[in-house]
């Protein structure tokens, strides 16, 4: 996202208001911490006055106090100390790197995830444990839900414990690319933390993402996709295999956030009711969206679409 004037007392648009509230509802409770976090860090950095700032200042403090007191398992553990060091080291790169707040976000989400890394070697952590943690939570998960559904004596339908562990069992093969997504989640959380704080702390103390259609990053990304691709093809049942399915799923998140953008300025002037049923239309095919939407970004890279899209500079007509 280029970056922005500090909108001091601006409110959040309609469409900013929905993306935080999207992030908030599927990261939580563990993962919106990776949001809470460095918002409550830079809400602090940047002296706010006024009750309101303290009063927000105050509920994202008991919020995060909350979180890091809750039990868990290994998953949880890792998640934990990744939204720990992205409120550290991810908002010192929004408040003291260059370039645009994508760039600086992406920067933070590449240190955090190192600093991750290394702290899992340090303790013993491998790539195996971590996929294991992750069918293990969904197992969990799987055994709580049919729980909740025999509660009153009354047992679930045959169809309905099918579904349940056929979800469990689709996790194990989704395990590997976990990280990945755990790093889209990151890249976001701080985004929208340098895009809210602002607004709650009366003062701007980095850089403000600018419009979401003007989203865009280096295109040397690109070799992230095709060296995670090229991974996933000669590396496989190899140790390599799931860091490079990671990366492929970084990846292709990126670019589909900025196929997003593309499609974003191309149906700027579109009805709004056309725009909200093309949206329930991608809910319904998410996968098949996700992966036109990433190719869109991918085209995006050599041919840059909202340059083409750009209206001709005004002025007169040659004669």
């Amino acid at each position: 996202m280029t970056s922005g004037r500090p909108p001091e007392g601006q409110v959040l648009s309609f469409r900013a208001r929905l993306a935080v509230a999207a992030y908030v509802l599927f990261t939580w409770p563990v993962m919106t911490a990776f949001f809470f976090g460095p918002l409550a860090v830079l809400v602090a950095a940047s002296r706010p006055h006024g009750r309101r700032a303290w009063l927000w200042l105050a509920a994202l403090a008991l919020w995060l106090s909350l979180w890091a007191a809750q039990p868990g398992g290994l998953l949880e553990a890792l998640i934990r100390a990744a939204a720990v060091l992205s409120t550290g080291i991810g908002v010192l790169f929004l408040l003291l790197s260059a370039g645009s707040v994508s760039t600086r976000a992406l920067r933070g989400t590449a240190a955090v995830v190192l600093s991750t890394a290394g702290l899992s070697r340090l303790v013993g952590l491998r790539w195996a444990d971590l996929e294991r943690a992750v069918v293990q939570q969904g197992m969990l998960a799987q055994r709580a839900a049919t729980e909740l559904l025999s509660r009153g004596g009354s047992t679930p339908d045959p169809a309905t414990l099918d579904a349940l562990r056929t979800l469990g069992e689709g996790l194990r093969p989704m395990a590997p690319f976990f990280p990945g997504v755990l790093a889209l989640i990151l890249f976001a959380g701080l985004c929208l933390a340098a895009l809210v704080a602002p607004r709650i702390g009366g003062r701007a103390v980095a850089p403000i993402p600018g419009p979401f259609d003007g989203f865009r990053f280096s295109d040397h990304l690109v070799w992230l996709v095709i060296v995670g691709l090229i991974g996933l093809l000669f590396a496989e049942s190899t140790p390599l295999a799931g860091p490079a399915a990671s990366m492929v799923t970084f990846g292709v998140g990126l670019y589909a956030l900025r196929g997003s953008a593309v499609l974003t300025t191309a149906l700027r002037s579109a009805p709004r009711l056309f725009i909200g049923m093309l949206f329930l239309g991608a809910l319904f095919l998410l996968p098949f969206a996700v992966g036109g939407l990433a190719l869109l970004g991918l085209a995006d890279t050599w041919l840059d679409f909202r340059r083409r899209m750009a209206p001709p500079p005004s002025g007169g007509l040659d004669r």
